[in-house]
């Protein structure tokens, strides 16, 4: 119970409880009330109240022992237990209907902040994998909508703070709800290979700009995968082998990849050049990345596709060309601000 304004409102089930507590009182006082006027016993009360209150009639046998002052008590009965019936059924009527109502109005509200998404990411399933992707994404303060066709994952995903849409992946009609078209990036990780090859091709067709990422079960899987339209296959369990041998034979490589991925004082970042930014046409030397923002280049890949490690100071950044940089905590800030 909550006190809003001097108003006492009360939630969904403190108002059943009233509701039912009303009943229970009307049939406790007309218990007592022949109990007392009428001397009948405890069974006999309980009978003949919840016979009144029903308005179910009585046999003939029963009404013929009953005295003037019961008759008056019934017609006081009935008149009290039709009322306490009517308001007991308005607020059980009024609590369905207004659960629907809120679950119509949340849904419409929760469409509408999807249609004013853009550049946003779409999630395909909100099992483990995509738990974890999702809370990633959150982290980098990326506009997440997860699709899920299990109602208990979709709210478990609106409970963490998360956009949905309850429907298959697969449909086209779901990933447009969703706002497909207007989505940057798409990471499917649905249960089985087959599903992840249909979402990455519907996408693709859809909104052929996006970049899609999906898991794939199986390592032969990943051309399949790639084929459908996804720009990247991840299989998560030569991952985590190649993970284990890299901290057996590489710890060091492997602290210092995770230190950078957590962001604590080390930041790892792409950074793509635009056309209209400041470095395009500026050698490296010129830009001076290292004192301007703090950030190092370590790697440069050209749009033709070909990447460069350890790119000479004399090297020309052109359009489209994406640095990998990294640098201390708040430099990819400083880097975005200057040259975005």
């Amino acid at each position: 119970m909550q006190t809003v304004s001097g108003n006492i409102k009360f939630s969904p089930i403190e108002r059943l409880c009233l509701a039912l507590a009303l009943m229970v009182a009307v049939v406790g006082l007309g218990v007592l009330g022949f109990v007392i006027i009428g001397n009948r016993g405890l069974v006999d009360a309980i009978y003949m109240t919840l016979v009144t209150i029903s308005t179910l009639g009585m046999q003939a046998s029963d009404s013929a022992g009953i005295n003037q002052a019961e008759k008056i008590w019934i017609i006081l009965l009935i008149i009290v237990g039709i009322a306490s019936a009517m308001i007991s059924l308005s607020v059980i009527v009024g609590i369905i209907v207004e659960g629907h109502m809120r679950s119509i109005l949340g849904r419409r509200k929760v469409n509408m902040k999807i249609a004013s998404l853009n550049e946003h990411i779409i999630i395909c399933g909100y099992g483990r994998m995509g738990r974890s992707a999702c809370n990633n994404l959150k982290h980098r303060k990326e506009h997440v909508v997860v699709i899920d066709q299990n109602d208990q994952n979709t709210i478990q995903a609106e409970q963490n703070g998360f956009l949905y849409v309850l429907g298959d992946a697969s449909d086209e009609t779901t990933l447009r709800s969703a706002g497909i078209e207007r989505a940057k990036g798409l990471i499917t990780v649905l249960d089985s290979d087959a599903a992840n090859v249909f979402v990455s091709l519907i996408a693709r067709d859809l909104n052929p700009a996006i970049r899609i990422v999906a898991r794939a079960e199986k390592a032969e899987s990943e051309s399949r995968l790639i084929r459908a339209g996804a720009n990247k296959a991840i299989c998560p369990h030569e991952i985590g082998a190649t993970r284990l041998a890299n901290i057996l034979t590489r710890p060091g490589v492997v602290d210092f990849i995770d230190f950078a991925a957590q962001g604590l004082d080390l930041e790892a970042e792409q950074f793509r050049v635009q056309p209209e930014s400041k470095l395009v046409g500026q050698s490296l030397t010129q830009a001076n990345l290292p004192r301007t923002t703090g950030t190092l280049i370590i790697a440069l890949k050209r749009s033709d596709g070909t990447t460069v490690f350890n790119p000479h100071a004399d090297t020309v950044l052109q359009v489209d060309d994406v640095m990998f940089v990294t640098g201390e905590r708040g430099s990819m800030e400083k880097l975005q601000q200057q040259y975005s």
